[in-house]
């Protein structure tokens, strides 16, 4: 039931067999461009287009995994299901971003994303 619903379980799954249980949020980035504006000398404005790669960004629970490892993972699909509206994402020949940070107060890891070659939402 997607729509107007968001929340409940989220799982993430690796093809090489990890699994993230999330704790804060993701934000997905599934375009493939961005786009900006400039305004030229006349007032008239122009569209400047910019090539991306579609991405997510993450916070999940600190549950010992290798960060090294995830890091250094050669190219794989990762699986981003939203178990109550019922919504998949697809990153496909994704590999990890960034330099996690691990809050050992809370538990929490953030400050890693994903990137991909494609992006495709089922649901």
């Amino acid at each position: 039931m997607a729509g107007r619903d968001f929340g409940g379980k989220i799982r993430v799954t690796g093809s090489t067999g990890y699994s993230l249980s999330l704790r804060g949020t993701i934000n997905i980035l599934g375009a493939s461009q961005s786009n900006d504006a400039v305004t030229n000398q006349d007032g008239r404005s122009d569209r400047i287009i910019t090539p991306d790669a579609p991405a997510a960004e993450l916070v999940f629970a600190d549950d010992g995994l290798d960060f090294d490892r995830l890091l250094n993972a050669d190219r794989h699909n990762i699986t981003i299901v939203e178990e109550k509206t019922n919504v998949t994402h697809l990153f496909t020949s994704a590999f990890w971003t960034g330099k996690p940070s691990s809050n050992r107060i809370n538990g929490e890891t953030s400050q890693l994303g994903i990137r991909a070659d494609s992006y495709r939402r089922l649901g």
